[in-house]
């Protein structure tokens, strides 16, 4: 009972700091709430006894992604002074559609879907070495390639940024 009420309570907090991420006006703030929202995710995950994926959202996407889009947000030059950037184009109400019917289709979906019940087997707990050894020893170079290209463009992104500081 009480793993439920927590469940529920990490629930609305991951909910809250999604809005968040969207109706802040600071980019700090919305990068804040990410955090947040990706960390209670990985909360969930522990819940759901997953300790990868728990260990791997709070690393990968709580750290390294959240820094990854701050430091792109500094490396941009963002406009000074008091002035607004106007967000909402002529394509608001179409973004709005979209995602009504996005909306009424995934809820269409979870209310169509026949769900299982309660199972009375437990997840087989797979251990970390395990998953590891197939990871790097099947997708070792794929993972070398993304690093590599992640390092290219972070480093693309500097000189960018100071050939405009110079001019």
């Amino acid at each position: 009972m009480a793993t439920e009420v927590l469940w529920w309570l990490f629930a609305a907090v991951m909910v809250a700091s999604a809005i968040g991420v969207v109706a802040a006006r600071s980019i700090i703030h919305s990068a804040i709430f990410l955090i947040i929202s990706l960390g209670v995710v990985g909360a969930m995950y522990l819940f759901l006894t997953v300790e990868f994926l728990a260990l791997v959202q709070f690393l990968i996407y709580g750290g390294a992604v959240t820094v990854l889009i701050l430091l792109a947000l500094m490396l941009t030059r963002m406009a000074t002074g008091d002035e607004r950037m106007i967000v909402n184009g002529p394509q608001a109400p179409f973004g709005f559609l979209v995602a009504g019917v996005l909306a009424v289709i995934l809820v269409g979906v979870a209310f169509g879907t026949s769900w299982r019940g309660d199972v009375d087997d437990l997840p087989a707990n797979i251990s970390i070495h395990q998953v590891s050894e197939v990871m790097f020893m099947n997708f070792g170079a794929p993972f070398i390639f993304v690093a590599v290209l992640l390092l290219v463009a972070l480093v693309g992104a500097i000189i960018l940024a100071r050939q405009e500081d110079a001019e």
